[in-house]
């Protein structure tokens, strides 16, 4: 053999030690990643088979989801109640007449998300009070409203929540 075969052999075998070095670098990889893998998987089937592991995880899986189901509906519930019950408050006093001061008189609405509901006033005087409720449907009345209950109304309906 000469020279330059020799230099051709060495070469390629060159190549090839460096062709296999690459390849078992990557072997080595994929095997690290199988090995995680392979934890999981005997995690899974600690107290069995793997087929009995995936197999209750569906189990469990279908009792969640029946859950949720639930949770939805419950909440559906919830969003119309909160709809219909009383969110919305507002208060305006007011003297009534001239000779009573202090703002004794007042007028309270308390509505619902739709604007429903009722507004209640108190006519203070000197010597009597007197108290009136009134049916609300849409921010409006089917009674004459004082310009304090409209106040009121519209003090309600402009909040969206219950003032303290």
């Amino acid at each position: 053999m000469n020279g330059a075969t020799v230099e051709i052999i060495v070469a390629l075998l060159g190549a090839g030690w460096a062709i296999l070095a690459i390849w078992l670098i990557a072997v080595s990889v994929r095997l690290k990643r199988l090995g995680k893998e392979r934890k999981v998987l005997a995690k899974a089937g600690e107290n069995g088979d793997f087929v009995a592991a995936v197999s209750k995880s569906l189990s469990e899986l279908a009792v969640l989801g029946a859950g949720l189901v639930e949770i939805k509906e419950s909440l559906s519930k919830l969003e119309f109640d909160l709809r219909t019950t009383v969110r919305h408050v507002g208060v305006v006093r007011f003297d009534a007449f001239d000779d009573v001061g202090g703002k004794l008189s007042f007028a309270v609405a308390l509505l619902n998300g739709h604007g429903d509901g009722v507004v209640l006033s108190t006519i203070n005087g000197r010597q009597e009070s007197r108290s009136y409720a009134k049916f609300i449907k849409n921010g409006d009345s089917s009674y004459s409203l004082s310009s304090e209950e409209r106040e009121a109304i519209a003090e309600a309906r402009s909040g969206d929540l219950v003032k303290a």
